[in-house]
């Protein structure tokens, strides 16, 4: 677990920060914290969702992300086929920031311009699930 990095005394740096940015996206997107009781023996929450991207990404997903995309609940089908593909799509982008951004090794890491750029083209493809 690299909670480490900002835990245990390392100096706070924006390699740390953008660690620290990774992980939320993660735990937000999968409805798991770094600390649940799923992750020993080397299982980490990057671990996790390294081992599912891209094909396997609903599994791992928290339902209440994307209500209906598996068929779940009142509007499923009532809606456009397409909205769920679109929501996936946005969430998958989103989840490999949140991979890239907690890459064990800072180098390997993108910047902040990097994230706030990318972060802005997700957002830009959400309208398309306004109908």
């Amino acid at each position: 677990m690299h909670t480490a990095e900002y835990g245990f005394g390392s100096k706070i740096s924006t390699e740390g920060d953008v660690f620290s940015y990774g992980v939320i996206i993660l735990e937000m997107l999968t409805g798991k914290r770094p600390t649940d009781e799923m992750f020993k023996d080397g299982l980490t929450l990057y671990k996790f969702v390294e081992k599912s991207f891209p094909q396997k990404i609903e599994e791992i997903l928290d339902p209440r992300i994307v209500p209906g995309y598996r068929g779940e609940g009142e509007d499923a089908g009532s809606n456009s086929d397409r909205e769920p593909m679109v929501a996936m799509s946005c969430i998958i982008k989103l989840m490999e920031l949140g991979l890239l951004c907690s890459a064990d090794t800072p180098k390997d890491r993108p910047t902040m311009q990097d994230i706030y750029n990318e972060v802005i083209a997700i957002k830009e493809s959400f309208p398309a699930l306004q109908g």
